[in-house]
């Protein structure tokens, strides 16, 4: 790509993200993410905007204290109120599945949120989420259940990386895009040898309070089974605070289609994973 292109490029690339997300992601390109061997810029986004199928109460959201993975606490608004969610208890893991309003294309999305129950039970729980390929596409096993307290923190986040993801992709096994031999995506476009991809950019973000999420993320490119045991453990009158980090998921429930997944670590942060 010839240098006197890239700024043009990169402001034609950077309009296009904040149209998509609704203005949430404004920035994602760069010129120093350009070359002269750059030939074609892919791109795609999501944008999700969910109404809670029951509000929040923003009157009884107050703080409370957030246990971090090291050992101190801050002071965090925390929501409460919502009874239209459903439980479970597993080992390890509490799950609260959160509905969203049905919208005018009949998709029922819902916000899932996995809490350990060790205030510093997120590493264990990746590792079990890693090892099983279809956790976050299973159907749980989910019930309306009364419990002593439901609290979930206030939170927003954003998040860029360069280059990791397609390090995360050759970990999985794909590999052949990125390959300086490859020959199997050429029919994109006119090229002369091998056509591959040598950098994916990805940004994203993420805002739950009261009333819904609102989340978005743009990417450029230059049965069953959990995997442990989930066998019922409910406590009598079982509580369901989320003051410890957790991993959540916004998911369509029919085709179980995975939109977002994140890891929160700091509800005040605005750089979790």
């Amino acid at each position: 790509m010839l240098i006197f292109m890239q700024e043009e490029v990169v402001e034609e690339a950077n309009l296009w993200a904040s149209v998509a997300s609704k203005g949430l992601i404004t920035k994602v390109l760069k010129t120093e993410y350009l070359n002269e061997y750059t030939t074609v810029i892919f791109a795609n986004a999501l944008y999700f905007k969910g109404t809670w199928k029951e509000i929040y109460d923003e009157h009884q959201t107050s703080n409370k204290d957030f246990y971090l993975l090291n050992g101190d606490k801050i002071s965090v608004p925390f929501m409460t109120g919502c009874k239209d969610f459903l439980y479970g208890s597993f080992e390890g893991v509490q799950v609260a599945k959160i509905p969203y309003l049905i919208g005018k294309d009949n998709k029922e999305f819902s916000m899932y949120i996995f809490l350990p129950k060790e205030k510093d039970g997120l590493p264990n729980l990746l590792t079990k989420v890693n090892s099983c390929p279809k956790f976050f596409t299973k159907k749980y096993r989910l019930r309306k259940e009364e419990l002593d307290a439901f609290f979930i923190p206030k939170f927003k986040f954003s998040y860029f990386v360069v280059d990791e993801v397609i390090e995360t992709m050759k970990e999985m096994g794909l590999t052949l895009p990125f390959d300086d031999k490859c020959e199997e995506i050429t029919e994109i476009v006119e090229t002369e040898g091998p056509f591959l991809i040598n950098r994916i950019l990805q940004k994203a973000f993420v805002e739950v309070n009261e009333k819904g999420t609102e989340a978005a993320a743009v990417t450029y490119e230059s049965d069953d089974d959990m995997g442990f045991s989930l066998y019922d453990m409910p406590p009598p009158r079982p509580r369901f605070v989320a003051d410890h980090p957790f991993l959540f998921m916004i998911r369509e429930d029919v085709s179980r289609s995975v939109l977002f997944v994140g890891a929160v670590l700091n509800p005040l942060s605005e750089s979790n994973d």
